[in-house]
């Protein structure tokens, strides 16, 4: 992926799903709100940002850091009826030898679990990958206990490939972790 899609992608301004549209992250959106997010154990039970404090500061150098790469994308996730953003999305990296990428999200908003719209985001991304980065497979990893972001996936197309068996450590134990993916050529079909 080259900067010229960065910056057309930019641009563009966004990319719609059903009910949330995605648009490109920008420090200008690290706020209070943000930092709640990553700082709230209900929220970031899941997230590897767990293990390390949250500041606006890490959130910013975060932001920056995947913003200044060409082979991701950092997106948030907001709600068309009135475009609160409510969580992120984010591709890559791409591995351009390979045409796999990784999908990752959260759903910082409460108030939008449960609701369909993380499966909508993926759909959305997961488009986006196949359309705009030329990427033919992209792969997601969640904890086994995740129930939600797994079904979130499975309910976008991806399909469960794999288990990684006592993988991660999650509340101080060893913890599954669900592989899944989703090609191309599924979606065409």
């Amino acid at each position: 992926m080259s900067a010229a899609l960065k910056t057309a992608v930019a641009l563009q301004g966004r990319v719609d799903g059903d009910a949330i549209f995605l648009r490109p992250l920008s420090s200008e959106d690290v706020n209070a709100t943000y930092l709640r997010w990553l700082t709230d154990p209900q929220t970031n039970q899941f997230m590897e940002t767990r293990h390390r404090p949250q500041t606006m500061q890490t959130i910013c150098e975060f932001v920056a850091r995947v913003n200044a790469r060409d082979d991701e994308f950092l997106f948030g996730i907001c709600l068309k009826k009135d475009g609160r953003h409510i969580g992120n999305i984010k591709v890559g990296p791409v591995k351009q030898n390979h045409s796999v990428a990784d999908v990752s999200l959260f759903i910082g908003e409460r108030d939008c679990w449960g609701h369909g719209l993380a499966t909508d985001a993926i759909r959305a991304v997961s488009r986006f990958a196949f359309t705009s980065m030329n990427v033919d497979k992209l792969n997601a990893v969640a904890y086994a206990a995740n129930r939600g972001s797994i079904g979130a996936f499975l309910r976008a197309g991806y399909v469960q490939e794999g288990l990684r068996r006592k993988h991660y450590i999650l509340d101080g134990r060893p913890a599954d972790v669900a592989e899944l993916g989703l090609c191309a050529e599924d979606v065409k079909s």
